[in-house]
């Protein structure tokens, strides 16, 4: 079986490939000079209760999105707000996952590359347990 950050990053980028027409690339990727562009990663956090059976864990998606500060600002917002409304729903195969948070940063303008890019980053907080068959 797949373990739930494996599953929830590949489900992340599945959604995003849906809802975006934006170069998806995970963290094993090889960077691109395309913009727009989302990077999605995750992290985990295991909380100690445990019920029977049953690992509780918390899990966060951090989704990266650059575009180049002379692309259409109003799209990119629409995107973002588009990204947010899906992905607090994920759809797992292999667990039960329920978003509880999510925080969006500031827009920030990014020099350290050729071109200036817009950066905003938004993160998602899943409580992700394994689905019981009875």
């Amino acid at each position: 079986m797949i373990s739930p950050q494996h599953d929830m990053l590949q489900s992340a980028i599945r959604t995003l490939e849906i809802i975006t027409d934006i170069h998806i690339l995970d963290l094993d990727a090889v960077d691109s000079n395309e913009y727009p562009q989302i990077i999605v990663s995750s992290g985990q956090n295991i909380d100690a209760e445990r019920a029977k059976n049953e690992q509780r864990s918390t899990y966060t998606l951090y989704v990266d999105y650059f575009d180049d500060v002379d692309n259409d600002h109003g799209l990119m917002m629409d995107t973002l707000f588009s990204i947010r409304e899906y992905l607090k729903y994920l759809r797992l195969s292999n667990y039960n996952c329920q978003s509880y948070a999510f925080n969006q940063s500031s827009e920030t303008i990014d020099n350290s590359t050729s071109k200036s890019l817009r950066h905003v980053t938004i993160t998602f907080d899943y409580h992700i347990t394994e689905k019981l068959i009875i």
